[in-house]
């Protein structure tokens, strides 16, 4: 079978560059067999399955301007500096990105898309990936965005699901249980070039070195990756940059077009693949 699964990372508003990228492959006819999408990538992936294929609709549904303040403050370090004068669960509540992802996805449910999905998150307590492949669209995307700290984590089934970054930044894996062929986009800023002026900094650039560790080990179980390249960091809620960064999607998209055009043909290991054999099946829902 022809196509390509697609694993969609997160990166706040650079995600929108997935939208980008998903255009273009549309504009050229490569088949999408599968889309799996972490945080702001699964944002992109649902959107794109049930036909919410402007970013800029996407981007007014959803928008917050408490959520889009927060960049005024500065990024999410200095922001963690604030965390001890805080006295509450979450720095940010969601109600309005929940009531625009109702309006955006209405009763959706993951498993009626008609192209497979799979949103990931991340068990707070075990930090495990999560893979939601049944339940409602709305909620999925909501726990795979709830950067912890700055957003509450959402109650699944008696877990408690944060962004699906914490457990892998790109999710690979489940793109790939969906589709053998799979082509993952990482949207993540480069990594900084200063080292921290103060402890906490230095603690917050450990955990992201970590993160970046394991995404890289996860890439390299993608048959093709692009990365966005951003000119410069762009800031998580930085949504003035959204068309540079859908631009700049597309721009990658077409930069790898010949490869992905080849990945999606026929190959031998494909039809191998496709054949019913003992213990194969589909992601079992989380």
């Amino acid at each position: 079978m022809r196509g390509v699964a697609l694993a969609l990372g997160g990166g706040g508003v650079r995600g929108y560059g997935h939208l980008g990228l998903l255009s273009v492959l549309e504009e050229t006819g490569v088949p999408i067999r599968g889309l799996a999408g972490s945080s702001a990538g699964a944002l992109a992936a649902c959107a794109y399955a049930f036909g919410h294929k402007d970013p800029w609709k996407v981007h007014e549904a959803i928008f917050d301007e408490e959520v889009a303040s927060l960049r005024k403050t500065g990024s999410l370090r200095t922001l963690a500096r604030l965390f001890s004068a805080f006295r509450r669960p979450a720095l940010v509540e969601t109600k309005r990105v929940a009531e625009g992802l109702k309006r955006l996805f209405g009763e959706a449910r993951l498993e009626e898309s008609p192209i497979p999905l799979a949103v990931q998150a991340a068990d707070l307590l075990s930090g495990e990936a999560v893979v939601l492949r049944q339940g409602p669209v709305w909620r999925a995307v909501l726990a795979s965005m709830a950067i912890p700290g700055l957003f509450p984590p959402v109650d699944w089934e008696g877990r408690l699901l944060v962004d699906g970054d914490v457990a892998e930044k790109v999710p690979v894996r489940a793109a790939k249980a969906l589709f053998p062929k799979v082509v993952a986009m990482d949207v993540s800023n480069p990594p900084p070039q200063e080292g921290p002026k103060t402890a906490l900094e230095a603690a917050l650039l450990a955990g992201e070195a970590s993160r970046r560790r394991l995404k890289e080990l996860a890439l390299q179980e993608a048959d093709l990756v692009i990365f966005l390249e951003p000119p410069f960091p762009i800031d998580t809620f930085d949504h003035e940059k959204l068309p540079l960064v859908y631009d700049l999607g597309r721009k990658r998209a077409q930069e790898h077009l010949k490869d992905i055009q080849a990945l999606s043909r026929v190959r031998l290991k494909d039809l191998l693949w496709a054949l019913p054999l003992p213990g194969r099946g589909p992601l079992p829902p989380a």
